[in-house]
This record gives structure tokens, C-alpha cells and sequence, in this order.
């Protein structure tokens, strides 16, 4: 016969452990009550003496025992987790590694969204599962097997949390995914987040992009760049680089990016540019490139910024756009694709076409019609002479905007 001690009272629930027996069964009026309020017997709320006898049972030489002990601390979830941190000084390797398991565990179940916003109202950096994922990002710079294990635990839960993040995201309007992209004058595809007018969600949301790695492209366009979008986006740990189209832009909101860990290129396209935004440009740590197109920024000020950060590649465009694509390897700028829409298709030019001159200029090679174009506004109109097989023609086009993004 099973015999029964208790061993405390919590919010009026008895807590029990077996009193002769190790591993004696409950009896079955004990394990039907037990059942219908908790079917892994823990409440929200154990005593603190309960929980630090179920860290002990994880060294137990009982299996059920350990296994029980294990199920009720991950269900315990957060108020165990000090009590199991301090295992770690003091358990074997096996115990060890089942404390990292239901820390693990306790992270990765963690409501993704409340644990993120919760964070960040408190002002500390967002994290998932509270004080476990702390203690398993502590736990990973020790070093050693313990700390080895930590790190795969941390993967584990960032995988967990990538994938609820796009999925919530997503589900809000924001896209992630592959598209096309063009950075200067050159286009490809590549996996992006972009943020847009599509976006009508709660700013706060866009915390979770913290969770989103592997992405190193951003783009914000319209209404979306505001100060509240922009500091989900600077979250990402992974981003390089980040594209500002066609809306508008203040100081404040300018400096949020001085958050990026890494920012290698911005472009503001079609993003109006007083002076003083142009030298405020200065003050943020972008390590590459930086392109202004159709920015309406005063020429002296953009100057004068190019003298300020000699070591910045600073591209100034006034946002013009043709649309053909060349290759500047040629001896000649060949036209090889003609983009749809665009003011060259309505000019009539076509693949195989070679230009050879923009209002007077002679063109040689693309990097000269690049040139030519970027020193024209949208809706200049441009005369423009090429040769097709062999046969000199001439054709006026009207640039327009640059709408690839």
C-alpha cells in the first residue's frame, strides 16, 4: 500500500511526495483529483521547497524519478529556473545536462510576443523565456562541455523562435522572403525583409525581428519609415544593409540607425534631404556605401559630407532612370535587357542596341550612361542617340523614377 506525506500547502493545493517507496504510485482518488486540475501534477505556483526537491530528484538513481522531476520543473517553467542555474555548480554530467534541457525547454515555450514586448517595456534587450534564456546565454561563455551545450540549446531555441517570428510577422503584412533588389546599379535576388504600406500591424510587433538572422537586407518604403517601424528593424541581427524609399524622413528618426550593430549600405531613394539630415548623415557608423537618389539633397552639403567621411563611398544620384541593363565589362554599352515600363522602352530601344551618345556626351561604356542619367531628375527629357546592327538612330525619352527596389 502506497503511503502519502504532506508536504505543504500552495493557493490551497496540497503538494505530495511518496513516503515510503521511492517510486511508489499515488493512490488512485489522489492520482483522479490530481488529473482533473493538473494533469502533470504542478500548479502554477509550487513552493520553493517543492521545486528544490525535484532539482535533487534529477540525480536521483530512480529513472522515474528523474523523468517525473523533469516534467514538473519544465512545467514549473520560470520560478524554477534560479534553483536549477545552481544545479549546474553542483550536479554531475548527466544532471548537468538535464538542467540544460529544461532550460531549453522552459525558453523555447515561452509566448514569443509577450516575452519580447515585456522586455522591452522593462528598457533591457528582448529575450524569450525571461531568465531562462538569460542563464542559458550566461551558461554558453563558460567554456567546457557545459558551455558547448548551452550553445546548441541556444540555436534550438532561436530556431523555435525564427520560425514563430515569421509566421507573426508575416501575418501582419510583413514580408520576408526572396526578391529582386538593386544596390547601386547592380540588381540580383536575394532573401530581404521588407517593411511597407502593406504593414498596418502594431509597431511593438516588429520587435520580433530580433529573431530573424541570416537576413542582411532591409527595405522601409512609404509610410512605414517611421520612428517605431525603425526600431523593430534595427533589431535584426544580421543586417548589413537597409533601403529607404520613397517617404519621408526626420532627425529622430534618421538617428535610430545609429542602433545598427553592422551597417555596411544605405540608400535613400526618392527620400527628400534637407542639409542639416545630410550632415547628420555623418554621425552614423555606415562602413561602405552610401547612396542618394532623387533626394533633392543640396549639392554643397552632399559635398561637403564626401570631405567629412573621406573613407565612405558616397554615391549622389538625382534619380533619374532609363532602364536597361548593360554590362560595364563591355567595350561598348551593349544594351542587354530593356526593363518593362520603363522611359527606354517607351524611347523604343531594344536588347542589342548600343548607345553611343546622351545629349552631346559621348557614352563608351555603361559606367558613362550611368553617369549621364544620374545627373538628370525624373521627367528630364534626353536625346539619345545608338546604333542598331550597324545603323546610327536617335530617339528622345523621358526619364522616370527608379522603381525596382
Amino acid at each position: 500500500m502506497a503511503c502519502w506525506s504532506i508536504l505543504g500547502l500552495c493557493s490551497g493545493n496540497a503538494w505530495l511526495a511518496p513516503a515510503c517507496g521511492e517510486d511508489a504510485p499515488a493512490s488512485s482518488a489522489a492520482t483522479s483529483s490530481e488529473s482533473e486540475s493538473d494533469p502533470e501534477g504542478v500548479s502554477a505556483a509550487p513552493p520553493a521547497a517543492e521545486i528544490a526537491r525535484w532539482v535533487d530528484d534529477l540525480s536521483s538513481d530512480s529513472y522515474l524519478r528523474r523523468k517525473r522531476a523533469t516534467t514538473r520543473l519544465t512545467k514549473v517553467g520560470e520560478p524554477a529556473v534560479k534553483q536549477l542555474a545552481s544545479e549546474l555548480d553542483s550536479g554531475d554530467l548527466e544532471s548537468t545536462e538535464r538542467v540544460l534541457g529544461i532550460l531549453q525547454e522552459i525558453a523555447a515555450r515561452a509566448p514569443i510576443l509577450a516575452a519580447t514586448q515585456s522586455q522591452q517595456q522593462d528598457g533591457a534587450p528582448p529575450s524569450a523565456g525571461g531568465d531562462a534564456w538569460e542563464e542559458l546565454l550566461q551558461i554558453s561563455d563558460d567554456g567546457g562541455s557545459r558551455g558547448t551545450r548551452a550553445k546548441v540549446a541556444i540555436n534550438e531555441v532561436r530556431d523555435v523562435r525564427r520560425a514563430q517570428a515569421v509566421e507573426l510577422l508575416g501575418a501582419e503584412g510583413v514580408f520576408i522572403g526572396i526578391a529582386d533588389t538593386t544596390i547601386g546599379s547592380i540588381s540580383q535576388q536575394r532573401r530581404i525583409v521588407e517593411v511597407d504600406d502593406g504593414f498596418q500591424g502594431d509597431p511593438a510587433v516588429l520587435g520580433l525581428l530580433q529573431w530573424v538572422d541570416n537576413i542582411d537586407y532591409v527595405r522601409v518604403k512609404g509610410t512605414s519609415i517611421q520612428k517605431n517601424v525603425l526600431s523593430g528593424v534595427v533589431q535584426m541581427p544580421d543586417l548589413r544593409t537597409l533601403l529607404l524609399l520613397e517617404g519621408e524622413l526626420d532627425a529622430s528618426e534618421l538617428a535610430q540607425l545609429g542602433d545598427i550593430a553592422e551597417l555596411r549600405h544605405l540608400e535613400l531613394r526618392y527620400v527628400p534631404m534637407n542639409g542639416e539630415l545630410i550632415d547628420q548623415l555623418a554621425t552614423l557608423p555606415i562602413r561602405v556605401s552610401l547612396t542618394l537618389n532623387g533626394t533633392s539633397a543640396p549639392v554643397e552639403r552632399v559635398t561637403a559630407l564626401q570631405q567629412a567621411v573621406p573613407g565612405l563611398e558616397i554615391v549622389f544620384k538625382q534619380g533619374g532612370f532609363l532602364g536597361v541593363k548593360c554590362d560595364n565589362n563591355l567595350s561598348e554599352c551593349l544594351i542587354l535587357e530593356v526593363v518593362p515600363g520603363q522611359a527606354a522602352e517607351r524611347a523604343g530601344l531594344m536588347p542589342g542596341d548600343v548607345v553611343v551618345e546622351i545629349d552631346g556626351t559621348t557614352v563608351k561604356k555603361f559606367k558613362d550612361l550611368q553617369k549621364a542619367i544620374d545627373a538628370h531628375l525624373p521627367g528630364t527629357e534626353i536625346n539619345i542617340r545608338y546604333q542598331r546592327r550597324g545603323v546610327a538612330h536617335e530617339t528622345t525619352a523621358e526619364l522616370g523614377k527608379l522603381d525596382l527596389s
